[in-house]
C-alpha cells in the first residue's frame, strides 16, 4: 500500500497555520510541499509531521489542534468526508471512514470501531505517539471525526465522551465548545470519540445504498493512483530525519538510504548548492530551537531527537549559533529570539 498522506489535509494545516502567525517562509522551509496543490499525489508523512511541529507553538497558543477543524467545510477533505453522507447509519459510516482512513491518513494509521455499554467509540491508533506535536495531533482527530459525522447527520451530536492522552491543558474552553461536550478525560489512552447509541444506529438523511457503494469504491482507486512526489533534496531532509532518528547520522548511512555512494551523495548536494555539513547543521539547529522553545523535553531527549552523542555536544552547538546556552533559548521569547538569530 501506497504510504504518505491526503494533500487535502496538508492544505488545511498549512492554512490553520497562517492564520495563527506561522510565516510563510518557515512553512516555506519544510520539504515535500511542492505539489500541495495537486490532488492525486500522496505527500510525505514526514513532511506532515514537519507541518505539524512548524505550526504546533502558534496552534497551541490559539487554543489547541482542535481549532484546526475551524477551517472545515464538507469536501474538504476529499472523497473521506462523503463517506459519512451516504452510508445508513452513522455506525456503518464509521465502519466505512475506518476502512478507507488511507484516503487522508498513512496507512500505518487506523481507526477501530467498538460497541458497548455506553455506546459506538471509534479509536484513532497512530505511530506518532513520541512526536512532540502529537498531543495536538491527538486533539485534532476527535475534532475531525465530530464535524465530519455531524455533517453526515445533519445536525451536531453530542458525545458521550471523549478521551484523549496527555495532561489536560491549562485552559481547554476550545475543547469543550469544539467536540460540544465537558466529559472530556484527560490521560486516558489514544484518541477516541463515543457516540451514543442513539445517534450512531439512527438513519442518516442521505442515505444512499448505491451512491455509497461508489463511493466505496472511489476511495479505494483514490489511494491506489495516488503518486507520490517529493524533489531530490528533499528526499535527502527525509532520509537524514530517518538516519537522526537511528542516532548521530553519517553522510555513508543517508548515502545508503537514498541508494548512492557517499561521494555522489556529496556531488548532489554540491549541485543544489549547498553540503553534507550545512544540511545537517541546518537540520540540527532548527529541530534543536523548535523542541526548547515549544516543548518541555529534557537536554537528553532534545539530544537524541538531534542526532548528538550527548547533551554536551548539544550545549556546544547551541553557544555556537547563538552565543548562550539551552536554558537561555528556551526561556528568551520570540522576539528575543528574532533579534539574536
Amino acid at each position: 500500500m501506497l504510504h504518505g498522506v491526503s494533500p487535502h489535509l496538508t492544505r488545511m494545516l498549512l492554512e490553520a497555520g497562517r492564520r495563527s502567525g506561522v510565516h510563510r517562509s518557515q512553512l516555506g522551509r519544510v520539504p515535500g510541499l511542492t505539489v500541495v496543490d495537486e490532488e492525486h499525489v500522496r505527500i510525505p508523512t514526514a513532511t506532515l509531521l514537519r507541518v505539524w511541529e512548524a505550526i504546533s507553538g502558534p496552534m497551541a497558543e490559539a487554543g489547541g489542534g482542535a481549532r484546526v477543524m475551524e477551517l472545515w467545510r464538507p469536501g474538504r477533505l476529499g472523497v473521506w468526508d462523503y463517506l459519512f453522507t451516504a452510508a445508513d447509519t452513522l455506525h456503518d459510516a464509521l465502519h466505512a471512514c475506518g476502512r478507507h482512513f488511507a484516503t487522508i491518513a498513512d496507512p500505518a494509521d487506523s481507526l477501530g470501531v467498538t460497541r458497548d455499554g455506553d455506546g459506538v467509540t471509534v479509536t484513532w491508533h497512530g505511530p506518532y505517539r513520541e512526536h512532540p506535536s502529537f498531543p495536538l495531533i491527538a486533539e485534532f482527530v476527535p475534532a475531525m471525526l465530530l464535524g465530519a459525522a455531524g455533517s453526515g447527520a445533519g445536525r451536531r451530536l453530542v458525545p458521550v465522551r471523549v478521551r484523549l492522552p496527555h495532561r489536560a491543558p491549562p485552559q481547554h474552553d476550545l475543547l469543550t465548545d469544539v467536540y460540544g461536550t465537558r466529559q472530556i478525560e484527560f490521560e486516558a489512552g489514544p484518541p477516541a470519540v463515543t457516540f451514543s447509541e442513539a445517534d450512531a444506529d439512527a438513519p442518516l438523511p442521505g442515505a444512499d445504498p448505491a451512491l455509497a457503494a461508489i463511493l466505496d469504491e472511489h476511495a479505494r482507486v483514490t489511494v491506489a493512483t495516488a503518486r507520490p512526489v517529493l524533489d531530490w533534496l528533499g528526499r535527502f531532509h527525509l532520509a537524514l530525519e530517518d538516519a537522526v532518528g537511528a542516532g548521530p547520522p553519517e553522510l555513508a548511512d543517508v548515502a545508503r538510504r537514498l541508494a548512492m555512494g557517499p561521494r555522489t551523495l556529496q556531488r548532489r548536494l554540491s549541485d543544489e548548492g549547498t553540503s553534507w555539513r550545512d544540511e545537517l547543521e541546518r537540520f540540527r539547529r532548527q529541530r534543536v530551537e523548535h523542541l526548547l522553545r515549544e516543548t518541555s523535553m529534557t537536554l537528553e531527549a532534545i539530544s537524541a531527537r538531534a542526532g548528538y552523542s550527548d547533551p554536551r555536544a548539544l550545549r556546544r552547538a547551541v553557544h555556537r549559533w547563538y552565543g548562550f546556552g539551552p536554558a537561555a533559548l528556551r526561556t528568551s521569547s520570540r522576539g528575543d529570539r528574532a533579534g539574536r538569530t
